[in-house]
């Protein structure tokens, strides 16, 4: 059986009154809280700190950075020598294991001379080859030095996924020598470490080791491929904190 309960104007206003103190004492309650919390927090002793975190790699990528490049007193003629070049480059890679290529900047331009009768035009395309390891690009980068493009860079880095995995154990040991330092600090002054108020992590740029300058294509046509030797890399990490102290 359903019992029905009717409100008349008068039970109206002494219900509405009754909820009013309800939400007004909570209301109140938390205003306490808060003054509470400001007034507890004022008296924490502030402590502003920076740590430091690092890790060490092999380097997992190396990459050869070539340029094809032609002169002659035809556009059309020095054109398609480097696209001939650029062509049996692209070919050769694909016959190497492990390695692949990009083929980017193309540009073409106009010399002339005031005592040459005829301009000279020169054509040229950048190409960048990457491997995992020198095993395959190496010999890859002799037989193109022999082949007529340019070496502008060899170098070793480590692959974005690396830099990432690096990046996050370089970040983790800051924040544990943010700690460490904390605690420590803390303890000489009496106190313990409540809370850590603000926190800011930040990277170091990943170096680049090794670098060969460019070299003549006139002078490897009987020379070995270049070498290389993948040094360890180092990745860092910095973070800043404002760590709250008492008693």
């Amino acid at each position: 059986m359903m019992t029905r309960f009717t409100l008349t104007p008068r039970k109206t206003a002494t219900l509405a009154c009754l909820l009013g103190l309800g939400f007004g004492t909570a209301f109140s309650t938390i205003q306490a809280n808060a003054a509470e919390t400001t007034a507890q927090a004022a008296s924490y002793t502030k402590l502003e700190l920076t740590a430091s975190g690092s890790v060490q790699a092999p380097p997992d990528q190396l990459a050869a950075s070539f340029r094809a490049e032609s002169r002659s007193n035809s556009a059309a003629a020095a054109q398609k020598a480097v696209n001939t070049q650029v062509s049996k480059a692209a070919e050769q890679a694909k016959q190497a294991n492990g390695v692949k290529y990009a083929i980017s900047h193309y540009s073409v331009s106009e010399m002339r001379d005031d005592k040459a009768k005829n301009a000279v035009w020169t054509a040229s395309q950048d190409l960048t080859f990457t491997a995992p390891d020198g095993e395959a690009l190496l010999p890859l980068t002799g037989q193109l030095q022999a082949n007529g493009l340019i070496l502008e860079g060899l170098d070793w880095s480590l692959s974005p996924d690396k830099q990432k995995a690096l990046q996050l154990e370089a970040e983790k040991a800051a924040v544990t020598d943010l700690k460490k330092q904390a605690d420590t600090l803390a303890a000489t002054l009496g106190l313990h470490v409540v809370r850590f108020e603000r926190i800011s992590l930040s990277g170091s740029p990943y170096p680049r080791p090794i670098f060969m300058a460019a070299m003549a294509r006139s002078s490897m046509d009987a020379a070995p491929a270049p070498s290389s030797t993948a040094e360890t890399q180092t990745v860092h990490a910095s973070v800043t904190a404002t760590v709250l102290l008492a008693p």
